[in-house]
């Protein structure tokens, strides 16, 4: 266990990589971290996300508040030099701003940099600045060169070009600068100048208590939508000599007070507003700075607490020893000078973020607008993601902190809770990015082991908010997905994706029912866990995006988007999307056509491991969406070839360069995937614990959690001579060949002792020795067909929003076909249920008794379905059956009866529709009645239309 510092506790209350040489470890975890790999844009690269990791290389603390921080410009291609963060190409800085989101995408949105700092070492003619800086800010931006550039965990350097040095620090709330001027001092407050655009302001200037104070009111990251207020207060330790503020095209010398606010939020204030202040000629000026999204007075407590009296030197001493203690987390022996930075830089970006929200006094603004008290020892965490889903986060991160910072994982957790009780839902704000990953997240971590949070209301709300009538649900298009198992293509905002994620969102729920003995709720979201199947084709063997009327075999799964507005694969293509089924690979492997067929379709992904999402086949692992791939060779039996693409990805797609990260780091989820890569083990079944094995690429690793005695300890010895393939492996001293582990060892820490080789051999290519598939509920019924009058929206048939009425339908009623001795009954399924089957497949288990025929109970939506399902006799032998099923407007066709007849049908809007509509039987179809019948396999696809099946009955 690594023990906490005392000053832990305002926190916790192009270099070839593949093959690891033998050296000596010359650098230190802390020394190892080079903050400017990820800072440069790789021009030559065109995937359809940014080559570019946006990282920074300014000052913060583990997981804390603010990361003061330069932010760079350069003219030109906007794309490159007004990234929002610091890009190693440009040569001038906006300014020292307070807090980064670090890796984010979204260019020209980018939020952060609130409330930049820009030393001025020019005159001030007549006591204002030269020009007012709300119409030319950027000539006041500061040259510099990165020969004049210094950085390390928690403080940045750099002598600009005016002849200013300045120096950056931070606690967990407050920011300390420090700037040493040549001559004329003054620095320029652009109070109105973050990455985003800003609604208003303010700044207030006290030159007898040397404070400068004030807020600010914008858009956040990828203005989305989503609005916050900051606040700050800053001290400096030398006397104020004159002052001033600007507030639209007015400078005014003296004033001590400027204010730029209104309600209309379509509008961009930025940089119409600020102060500047001035020091002695050739002053050396240290400025704290605290930080709140509560109030001025609690950003003031939070530089009094953290930083107080203390000098520079000091809060710089104490970042770097809290850097220590987090990079010490995970000690890796061996490894060259160039491995060792590109893993610690890594692990070191994938810490920044979350971020502590509360402040000093435990106070933080929820998500209704009240200012709320978070528990004593707790802290409340902002930033699970940005832009609202966790979409990124869930895949690597928040699996790497629960394995190194426990304690932070638990706050991650009940911070979800919270944040859901304040807001009503799973989303906290305007996301952009698909899923209600937040419920992954916390299933996940809560089978790590992070379950010191309110785990029974976690699980209530899940249950509450994500069934029909879908009102309290975050997800978009939740009310067809619900009702039907699936979001027809039509639907656009990637919709065939949002299939996957919504599916691995409920499979996490349904474990975590599991764990907490709630067996209803968990059989009822594994059900929906698999309704990936809907959208899986099984005549093309691909995830394809559907239509009411059936799978669109015209779209082109190469593109993430095919030119028509109908993008279905989010930020990746239909090959990449196409083996994100973590929850239950092994079937999804059986639907390809098998080991052989999937593992040669897996090959040709990663023939090209980046080719990124314009009409590619290839993969795309500086993305999120394709994090899982080269782990799923262990479900294909084959785990050294998950060893061999990890080793390609290290080399080819990682340096220790400044564009050494391949794509946006999206607060450290592409660093968390790195880590994972060289640690040997990956969370590739999202929702659970479970750890996929593909091999350490150290010799020696343990991870230590801070405040935990759950160590875990790894050893491969010869890795560094080549020895890259795992020969065998003992777990706690005892043999295994199983190619992944329980999240129980995660949670109790122990030894994994690898027997390495230079060659791949048979260790976990057994049969047995696969990952597991979870393949509950995929058998389930998937449709919910029938509502109660004026209740439509609990409900679906066709996927426009109508659907039978249950005034007629007795649930539980015997249906007699005739004379044909067939008696069908009617599901007993309780209101916004599922009631029938949408087939894919699925086997519907009978009495093991002789039957002569066989009929389905059932209807067709959007034109007339058929195809042929199977007869299952007990010894073994089957039997194809062709189905046909009309359209429940029309009347019975040929080999159909009309068993129910309705009038009128539910709409989700709460009206009924006129016109008639049917429930048929197909004509009996004669069995070998000297055999008996063990089951029926609905058919595994259907033309034309959407078929639907209620029942299926013997003679």
């Amino acid at each position: 266990m690594r023990a906490l510092a005392w000053f832990l506790a305002p926190l916790l209350a192009s270099a070839a990589l593949a093959t690891p040489a033998a050296a000596h470890p010359t650098l230190s975890p802390f020394d190892a971290v080079d903050q400017f790999i990820g800072t440069e844009m790789d021009t030559t690269q065109n995937k359809s996300n940014d080559a570019y990791g946006n990282t920074f290389p300014g000052a913060a603390v583990p997981f804390g508040m603010v990361q003061p921080s330069p932010t760079t410009y350069k003219a030109g291609n906007a794309l490159v030099g007004e990234k929002g963060g610091y890009e190693y190409t440009a040569s001038l800085i906006r300014g020292f701003g307070m807090t980064r989101y670090s890796g984010t995408g979204c260019t020209g949105r980018y939020g952060g940099y609130e409330f930049p700092t820009i030393p001025y070492a020019g005159a001030l003619p007549d006591g204002v600045l030269p020009v007012n800086p709300s119409v030319d800010v950027k000539g006041y931006y500061l040259g510099f060169s990165h020969a004049n550039e210094q950085s390390s965990p928690g403080y940045y350097k750099v002598g600009l070009d005016n002849g200013v040095t300045a120096e950056l620090t931070a606690s967990t709330r407050t920011a300390v600068s420090r700037f040493a001027f040549p001559g004329a001092a003054s620095l320029i407050l652009d109070v109105s100048g973050p990455n985003n655009r800003t609604l208003g302001s303010s700044v207030t200037i006290d030159p007898v208590a040397r404070t400068v104070s004030g807020w600010m009111y914008g858009t956040d990251v990828c203005d989305v939508g989503n609005f916050y207020k900051a606040y700050f207060s800053t001290k400096y330790d030398q006397p104020i000599v004159s002052y001033g503020t600007w507030n639209d095209g007015v400078m005014t010398a003296g004033s001590a007070h400027a204010l730029k606010s209104g309600t209309d939020t379509s509008v961009d204030y930025r940089h119409d507003t600020g102060a500047w202040i001035t020091f002695a000629s050739g002053a050396r000026v240290t400025a704290q700075t605290g930080f709140s999204y509560v109030s001025v007075d609690n950003a003031a407590a939070n530089r009094s607490r953290e930083v107080g009296r203390s000098s520079f030197e000091k809060v710089r001493a104490q970042a770097r020893c809290l850097w220590e203690q987090a990079l010490g987390t995970i000690d890796i022996a061996g490894g060259t000078d160039a491995q060792r930075t590109a893993f610690y830089t890594a692990l070191y970006h994938a810490l920044l973020h979350p971020n502590v929200r509360d402040d000093v006094n435990g106070q933080y603004l929820g998500y209704d607008n009240q200012v709320h008290v978070v528990s004593r020892g707790r802290h409340f965490y902002e930033n699970l993601n940005f832009a609202g889903s966790g979409w990124d986060m869930y895949r690597s991160q928040a699996q790497l902190i629960a394995l190194t910072f426990p304690s932070v994982a638990n706050d991650m957790q009940q911070s979800i809770v919270d944040m859901v009780a304040q807001r009503g839902s799973w989303a906290p704000g305007n996301a952009r990015m698909q899923g209600d990953n937040y419920q992954v997240i916390l299933a996940t971590l809560d089978d790590m082991g992070a379950v010191s949070y309110d785990r029974k209301a976690a699980l209530a709300s899940m249950v509450a908010t994500q069934k029909l009538p879908a009102t309290s649900t975050s997800r978009s298009d939740g009310y067809q997905y619900f009702a039907t198992g699936l979001i027809e293509n039509r639907k656009g905002d990637f919709a065939t994706s949002r299939v996957l994620e919504y599916s691995i969102d409920d499979f996490a729920i349904a474990q975590l029912a599991s764990r907490l003995g709630d067996v209803e709720s968990q059989q009822f979201f594994m059900a929906r866990a698999q309704n990936w199947m809907n959208v899986f084709d099984p005549v093309t063997q691909h995830i394809r995006p559907r239509e009411r009327t059936g799978f669109d075999r015209s779209f082109d799964l190469r593109v993430r988007e095919d030119g028509s507005g109908r993008g279905q694969f989010n930020q990746s293509t239909g090959y990449q999307y196409g083996w994100l089924v973590p929850q239950n690979m092994s079937t999804l492997i059986a639907a390809r056509g098998g080991m052989a067929a999937a593992k040669a379709q897996l090959d040709a992904l990663m023939a090209q491991l980046d080719a990124g999402a314009y009409t590619q086949t290839g993969n795309y692992l500086s993305n999120q969406p394709a994090f899982n791939t080269p782990w799923v060779y262990n479900w294909l039996q084959s785990p050294s070839s998950s060893v061999d693409v990890l080793y390609r990805a290290v080399s080819e797609m990682y340096d220790v360069s400044p564009s050494g990260l391949p794509g946006n780091d999206d607060q450290g989820s592409l660093s968390a995937w790195y880590v994972f890569a060289n640690l040997g083990v990956y969370p590739a079944i999202y929702g659970t614990g479970d750890l996929v094995i593909s091999a350490p690429m150290f010799r020696g690793i343990t991870i230590d959690p801070v405040g935990s005695h759950r160590t875990i300890r790894i050893t491969a010895p010869g890795v560094a001579s080549g020895n890259k393939y795992v020969a065998g492996l003992r777990v706690n001293g005892s043999r295994q060949t199983a190619n992944w582990l329980d999240a129980r060892f995660v949670r109790t820490g122990g030894r994994l002792d690898f027997t390495m080789s230079a060659t791949p051999g048979t260790w976990g290519t057994g049969a047995r020795d696969v990952p597991p598939s979870y393949t509950d509920g995929a058998d389930a019924r998937n449709n919910i067909g029938t509502t109660p009058d004026g209740q439509g929206n609990l409900g679906s048939m066709d996927l426009s929003d109508w659907s039978l009425s249950r005034t007629a339908l007795a649930p539980g009623a015997s249906l007699p076909l005739g004379s044909t001795g067939i008696i069908f009954t009617w599901p007993s399924a309780a209101p916004g249920t599922p009631d029938n089957w949408i087939p894919h497949g699925q086997r519907v288990d009978l009495p093991d008794a002789a039957a002569s025929s066989v009929s389905f109970l059932g209807l067709s939506t959007n034109g007339p379905a058929a195809g042929t399902a199977t007869v299952v006799y007990t010894d073994g032998t089957t039997q194809p059956v062709p189905v046909s099923l009309a359209d429940w407007a029309a009347t019975a066709p040929a080999g159909n009866t009309a068993v129910i007849t309705l009038s009128g049908r539910n709409n989700a809007n709460g009206t009924a529709g006129t016109g008639t509509f049917r429930v048929f039987a197909t004509d009996p179809v004669a069995l070998d009645s000297t055999k008996k019948v063990d089951a029926v396999l609905l058919p595994p696809s259907t033309d034309k239309g959407i078929m639907h099946v209620f029942d299926v009955a013997v003679a």
